[in-house]
């Protein structure tokens, strides 16, 4: 036997997992295609089997840095791009409560207010919605005091996204409650007029929803830096310097700063160690 191969730990499925998702991680956060489809070949249930609480903000951040990239034209006009930027950015605002202490509860009312108007006004101009599907959008998003049984439930997901409680007539609160009912009456305005709307130019909607994609922009690139902070500089350093001894005898086949082809040879590595593990401890060799 190698003497490296000595030094070749038994792993676990658990352990086993925690690496591979790490590994994805690290290929999602620089950006490295050929790990990933490597991964995604290897465990084509991959969504199923493995879960990090990094992923989320990984992949939001990536969806993010695109959108960033390629400009707010023409993916804002589409409902179904900002359903899916106002939901990521929702569930993860709800979910991590660092991102309202980083940016503060007004700013974050100001980002989720601004994609809101965006997305009703989106769904307001597209023929697939009915009047009912408007009415129903403007007054889930945009409640106003005071809180009662008719809009509460759309206050309380406003409070668990600010980290606020309706019970205290808050500054944030308060300054919500008039933007929201500025925003509805804005709406249904237009909303009274939907045939004439519908009918605009193209060139004279891009320069409403550029308009008001101008008041939110600046806070979501804030949010997106936010957001990047909250990860780990270097994934790879999550195995290297892990403590596990298991983990720590693989640490010495892996450099934090390796390139896409090294962190591919390391993968290839620990999926034969791993098919070694469950040979070695099968019911069969035992």
């Amino acid at each position: 036997m190698e003497p490296s191969e000595a030094l070749d730990p038994l792993l676990s499925s658990d352990e086993f997992d925690e690496i591979i998702e790490i590994l994805f991680c690290h290929g999602l956060h620089k950006h490295l295609p050929n790990l990933l489809s490597k991964i995604i070949e290897i465990f084509p249930d991959f969504d199923e089997r493995f879960c990090s609480p990094h992923r989320q903000m990984l992949l939001l951040v990536a969806f993010c840095q695109d959108f960033q990239k390629n400009g707010p034209l023409p993916s804002i006009r589409h409902t179904m791009f900002l359903s899916t930027l106002h939901d990521s950015i929702v569930g993860l605002l709800k979910s991590e409560h660092k991102l309202v202490d980083l940016a503060g509860s007004l700013n974050t009312y100001k980002l989720v207010g601004g994609l809101r108007c965006l997305l009703a006004r989106s769904i307001l101009m597209n023929p697939k919605f009915s009047v009912t599907d408007i009415e129903r959008t403007i007054s889930s998003y945009f409640p106003t005091l005071p809180v009662k049984p008719s809009n509460y439930k759309h206050w309380a997901s406003w409070a668990e996204i600010l980290k606020i409680d309706l019970e205290e007539k808050s500054e944030v609160l308060t300054n919500a409650s008039k933007v929201n009912g500025m925003s509805a009456k804005h709406l249904r305005d237009k909303l009274d007029n939907l045939p004439v709307e519908r009918k605009k130019p193209d060139s004279d909607q891009d320069k409403s929803i550029i308009h008001v994609w101008k008041t939110v922009s600046l806070r979501f690139d804030d949010f997106v830096r936010h957001l990047m902070s909250l990860l780990p500089e270097n994934f790879l350093s999550k195995i290297v310097e892990n403590p596990h001894p298991k983990i720590k005898m693989l640490s010495s086949r892996l450099d934090p700063m390796a390139v896409e082809s090294e962190v591919i040879a390391f993968l290839d590595y620990l999926c034969d160690i791993y098919v070694e593990s469950e040979f070695w401890t099968s019911g069969f060799v035992q």
